[in-house]
């Protein structure tokens, strides 16, 4: 598992790593007060997040969706496409940001589900705010990328494949397609980051001959306009 582990980290930690798949979000809060809406960036409510719950394939399973303010164990995970909060580097090194585009913060509000398909394909979708923008993403010549991350347990290297990302008015967006080494899955990455403090992501573990567009894609432009009311 790459664009899983980092796009929705939280969840297969609590879904995949540490249980069986299927539970819900609210491990991931804080022993603080239950998350509002005023908790999130200003504008924007995460809660509406489930609104995207009918718009996955039929045959995909959804854990249910919960609001959770991020505890601190689990901050390093938000934003790590590929690393699971481990070192890891790039080749070419400038593309870095692709591959972990946002940093998380404690406190913050996350929202998400793990839609579970056959043969153990997954699709998730989170959002989380506010976030942290550490660097710019990068221009058009990060096209092709290979990574390896640093895990003591399992030591994962791969490439990482730019493709079209869904233009979303007033979002920075990026594409991912994702290939790790030894692991027959393909693994996609949708995100959006807007006002440099929300987040909101789509990562599918899926068969190669699975139609990840325009599912995929259609369904990052739904969760962003959820969130936004719209």
């Amino acid at each position: 598992m790459v664009a899983l582990r980092g796009a929705t980290v939280l969840l297969l930690l609590m879904c995949v790593g540490i249980a069986s798949a299927g539970c819900s979000t609210s491990a991931k809060q804080s022993e603080n007060a239950a998350p509002t809406s005023a908790d999130a960036a200003a504008g924007y409510d995460l809660a509406r997040l489930s609104e995207v719950k009918d718009d996955f394939p039929p045959d995909f399973t959804p854990s249910p969706f919960g609001a959770a303010k991020l505890d601190p164990a689990y901050v390093d995970l938000v934003g790590a496409v590929v690393s699971y909060g481990k070192p890891f580097t790039v080749d070419p090194q400038e593309c870095r940001a692709l591959l972990k585009p946002v940093d998380g913060q404690v406190g913050a509000v996350t929202n998400g589900s793990l839609f579970d398909g056959p043969n153990k394909q997954s699709i998730a979708v989170n959002a989380d705010a506010p976030v942290t923008v550490p660097a710019e993403i990068p221009g058009a010549n990060c096209y092709r990328m290979t990574f390896d991350v640093q895990n003591h347990a399992v030591r994962t290297r791969g490439t990482a494949e730019r493709i079209t990302a869904p233009a979303i008015d007033g979002a920075v967006t990026e594409a991912l397609k994702i290939q790790a080494d030894g692991y027959p899955y393909v693994e996609y990455y949708y995100a959006a980051i807007l006002d440099d403090r929300l987040y909101v992501n789509v990562a599918a573990r899926v068969d190669p001959s699975f139609a990840a567009q325009p599912l995929l894609p259609d369904l990052l432009v739904k969760a962003v306009a959820a969130v936004r009311g719209r």
